[in-house]
C-alpha cells in the first residue's frame, strides 16, 4: 500500500515536461518558418510588380515623347526601305522635322538610354540634349515598314516590359 500511495503522489504532480516543449517549440518554429517564408515571397512578388509597372510608365513616357516630335515630322532620312521594298530596322531614327532641323533619336547601348540630336536647319552645331530620353533600355529598334516611308514602328525593351508603337507622319 505503501508503494501505491508513493506511485500515487508522483501521478498527481503538474507542470510540463522538458519533451512537451520541444515538441511545441518545434511546432512553433515550424509555422514561423512557412509564416516567413510566405511573407519573403509576398515581398518579392510585389517588387518585381513594381519593376514592371515603373518599365511600361517608362515605356509610355519615351514613346510619346518621340512620337509627338515624329508626328509632326516631314519626312523620315533614316531607316528607309531596301531597295527591294523590304522593311529595314536599327536602333537610330533620323527625320527632318517641320521647321528644317534634322532631329535624331538613338541608342546609346553602353550606357543603356535613348538619346536625342538636333541639327539646326542653317548655320549651328549639332546640339545634344543634356538628359537623355529613357534610361535602362534593353533594347530599341525603329523600323520602316511602308513604301513612302511615312510609318515608323517602335520596340521598346525597359527593365522587362516590351512596347511596340507605330507612328505615321502627317506632314509632307
Amino acid at each position: 500500500m505503501f508503494m501505491y500511495q508513493l506511485f500515487k503522489k508522483t501521478k498527481k504532480r503538474s507542470g510540463i515536461t522538458l519533451v512537451e516543449i520541444m515538441v511545441g517549440s518545434a511546432i512553433l518554429a515550424f509555422i514561423g518558418g512557412i509564416v516567413g517564408h510566405w511573407f519573403f515571397m509576398q515581398r518579392q512578388y510585389q517588387r518585381r510588380i513594381f519593376e514592371i509597372s515603373d518599365g511600361q510608365q517608362s515605356i509610355r513616357q519615351t514613346s510619346w515623347a518621340m512620337m509627338q516630335e515624329l508626328r509632326t515630322a516631314r519626312s523620315v532620312l533614316f531607316p528607309r526601305l531596301n531597295p527591294d521594298n523590304s522593311i529595314h530596322s536599327d536602333s537610330k531614327v533620323v527625320f527632318k522635322s517641320f521647321s528644317g532641323d534634322v532631329i535624331c533619336y538613338y541608342y546609346n547601348a553602353s550606357q543603356r538610354e535613348i538619346r536625342r540630336c538636333k541639327i539646326p536647319n542653317g548655320p549651328g552645331a549639332p546640339e545634344f540634349d543634356p538628359e537623355p530620353i529613357a534610361k535602362d533600355v534593353s533594347q530599341i529598334i525603329f523600323t520602316a515598314s511602308d513604301d513612302g516611308n511615312r510609318l515608323i514602328d517602335i520596340f521598346m525593351e525597359i527593365k522587362g516590359s516590351f512596347g511596340l508603337e507605330s507612328v505615321y507622319l502627317m506632314n509632307e
